[in-house]
């Protein structure tokens, strides 16, 4: 059945209309990367592309016309790479694929673009690349992971905020389609931190491989995750989202 928020969906007439009716543009963007044993290497992906289509329909409820872009669903995974499953870009390739992606949507006439994020890696790179695009297509496009902490804190049990493959993101599967997520999650834990308190905190940065966090690639416990804390998860964030990208002073800015 056709799917009128999806840009896949639609013909050339109908994303030119679009454009006409200054449609906001969501692109979502992911990774296709391992997520321990219990999770599929398209989780970021497919979640970053569900809050995608939430936020592009409560727009639309509010008369705002919005559509979603095909997934950047193979983004920057690097650290993830010795785990079987993963794919990834470099960051420079990264950075080039984003501009294109970009300057493509704003040569059909479309001036209100936002990205919504699922996957902590794409975030220094996007930022990186932001600068560029925005000095060159003139006006701002916009970056916005789908949880940001506030959305998570009421709901988890032993974490604040997403980590990886763990209480939020399991939860947020079991929500969106329960068959993906293998039974083994109800006995999986995984390191919660990183290598010292300094980086905890968030003092000292680097770049490290996935395996000097954890062993199994999971970092928090997915064994507290339930479809009942997805679901109101799910629900804080489309809010959160919709009602971020519904605000008109955001649009019609020069860089």
């Amino acid at each position: 059945m056709k799917d009128p928020i999806r840009w896949d969906n639609l013909t050339s007439k109908e994303i030119g209309l679009l454009a006409q009716e200054n449609a906001i543009v969501i692109i979502p963007m992911g990774s296709t990367e391992q997520h321990g044993p219990h999770l599929p290497v398209g989780t970021d992906a497919i979640l970053a592309e569900w809050f995608s289509h939430r936020t592009a329909e409560a727009l639309r409820s509010q008369g705002i016309p919005a559509v979603i872009t095909p997934t950047f669903a193979v983004a920057n995974s690097m650290h993830h790479m010795s785990f079987p499953g993963t794919v990834s870009l470099h960051p420079g390739t990264f950075l080039k694929e984003l501009k294109d992606i970009c300057s493509a949507i704003a040569a059909h006439g479309f001036r209100r673009i936002a990205i919504i994020n699922g996957h902590g890696g794409n975030t220094a790179p996007a930022l990186t690349g932001l600068v560029d695009i925005n000095l060159e297509l003139g006006f701002p496009v916009y970056f916005m992971e789908y949880m940001d902490g506030t959305d998570e804190k009421p709901f988890l049990e032993s974490q604040e905020c997403m980590l990886h493959a763990c209480e939020s993101e399991t939860s947020l599967m079991l929500a969106y389609d329960e068959s993906l997520v293998d039974p083994v999650y109800k006995t999986t834990k995984g390191y919660p931190g990183y290598t010292t308190e300094a980086e905890d905190r968030g003092f000292l940065k680097t770049f490290h491989r996935q395996e000097t966090h954890t062993e199994n690639g999971v970092m928090g416990n997915s064994c507290l995750a339930t479809r009942e804390k997805g679901e109101l998860l799910a629900k804080a964030a489309t809010e959160r989202l919709a009602g971020t990208l519904s605000d008109p002073r955001i649009w019609g800015l020069s860089v």
